[in-house]
């Protein structure tokens, strides 16, 4: 159910896909999406939090047991959630970034609310040990790395063509590193 409902939301969008073609596309009855889900909503939580609660999971348990989340690891988890979710990328452009964007709501709600304040905490952390500039705003930190790492995939057509952007390792890992030294060293020129 899950899969069938990533393909149909991401192709023909959330509001016209029923429970019904879902149920058909995963040759399931329909009244499995109620029982297992409560209904269409439930379905497109279970899927959102599916991809994004491993990422919460771990950087909570980091967090809790006193550790600071290194700048890589936020990185890392933000890119490889996208790389190894592709699908995500279209639902959010079409059913969270338009205006009348029928899953804003949800997608604030089960993604960016739990994520943000998890984000902030490890910036102000990082900042606390002097591994990340103290003058800086952490909010503003953790929208400039959500932009870094979040952009190219969701503008893949564009980025692939232009600028090579993939989801397979060998980019991945090049991208991470390239990103990470990015931020923690800006575009300045070493000084002597």
């Amino acid at each position: 159910l899950l899969n069938a409902a990533r393909e149909l939301f991401l192709r023909y969008g959330y509001r016209s896909v029923s429970s019904r073609q879902i149920a058909a596309a995963a040759g399931a009855n329909v009244a499995m999406i109620r029982y297992y889900f409560g209904g269409k909503p439930g379905l497109y939580k279970e899927m959102l939090q599916g991809t994004i609660e491993p990422l919460l999971a771990r950087f909570s348990a980091v967090l809790a047991s006193g550790s600071s989340i290194e700048l890589s690891d936020i990185l890392s988890g933000h890119v490889r959630t996208i790389a190894a979710n592709p699908w995500l990328v279209g639902v959010v452009l079409r059913e969270v970034l338009t205006p009348d964007g029928p899953l804003r709501a949800t997608f604030r709600k089960e993604g960016p609310e739990k994520l943000k304040p998890l984000l902030e905490r490890a910036v102000r952390n990082s900042m606390e040990t002097g591994k990340i500039r103290a003058d800086l705003d952490p909010n503003l930190v953790v929208l400039s790395m959500a932009s870094l790492a979040v952009f190219p995939f969701l503008a893949q057509p564009l980025t692939s063509q232009f600028f090579g952007v993939r989801g397979d390792e060998a980019f991945l890992k090049r991208f991470l590193q390239h990103t990470t030294e990015l931020l923690s060293w800006g575009l300045q020129g070493k000084k002597e």
